[in-house]
């Protein structure tokens, strides 16, 4: 009786291969279900490597996001148990090396950089990987102005700041679970709005408006995508140059952001 009630209980719940499917369809809800399911097994397994709780509630979204661009770049068949794991194995192997590698630079070299900051241009960098780091900082700061206040904060706490979960929910006023979500999820729109920038699909978008610009394909968007494409035109000078290079029936890029923001 037992085993019929444990199948009829599996049989109900969706399997691994159809929500990797509805993953790849651009179904959201499908990844939270996998996340779900998940994400307990794959913290506890980085927990038991990495001995550290909150080194392991990192690893174990950076596994998460890392899992969510894979199967939305690709259509590969995959099992889903063993390809989490194994990506779960490479991130806590990649964790122990960079906190290895910390712990092993020498404290007279750090003393020779001066204020304590390495120049990381200074050993020989040519100027394209100046110009390259540059834009993928802009790009960076970007994806920054895409993301909620909340997530905004969230992030900044954890990742510059470098506060402990505990902290961030004392000072949030949130319990661990709600910081681990909502920081997941802050993580996770970060990486979709960096993704949208260095692709160069935001800029073709935008572009595409301010060709067709009429007034009428602005006002089709919701508020949300208005104010996205207002803060893209803040940030992205080519984009801004092309709205103030277009021809009749365009309106120049301060306008043309004004009038995004406009809710």
């Amino acid at each position: 009786m037992a085993r019929l009630l444990s199948d009829a209980l599996e049989g109900s719940l969706a399997r691994d291969h159809d929500l990797v499917r509805a993953v790849r369809r651009g179904e959201d809800g499908a990844f939270e279900e996998l996340f779900s399911r998940y994400r307990g097994r794959i913290r506890s397994y980085a927990s038991g490597i990495l001995a550290d709780r909150d080194r392991a509630e990192d690893v174990t979204q950076e596994v998460f996001i890392s899992a969510w661009r894979r199967l939305r770049n690709t259509e590969r068949p995959i099992a889903f148990r063993p390809w989490i794991y194994q990506i779960a194995r490479n991130a806590c192997i990649d964790e122990l090396r960079r906190n290895r590698h910390n712990l092993e630079i020498p404290l007279d070299e750090a003393r020779e950089w001066p204020d304590g900051n390495a120049d990381l241009l200074a050993s020989g960098a040519g100027p394209e990987l100046a110009i390259e780091s540059k834009q993928q900082l802009e790009d960076l700061r970007g994806a920054f102005r895409g993301v909620s206040a909340l997530h905004h904060r969230i992030l900044v706490l954890r990742e510059l700041e470098g506060l402990s979960y505990s902290e961030i929910g004392e000072r949030l006023g949130m319990s661990r679970p709600v910081v681990e979500s909502t920081l997941f999820r802050a993580r996770r729109r970060l990486a979709e709005e960096y993704e949208e920038l260095i692709s160069g699909r935001r800029c073709e978008r935008t572009r595409a408006l301010i060709d067709a610009w009429e007034g009428r394909a602005i006002r089709r968007l919701g508020v949300r995508e208005r104010r996205q494409l207002a803060r893209h035109l803040a940030h992205c000078q080519p984009c801004r140059r092309h709205a103030l290079l277009a021809r009749s029936g365009a309106v120049p890029a301060p306008v043309v952001a004004g009038s995004l923001a406009a809710a």
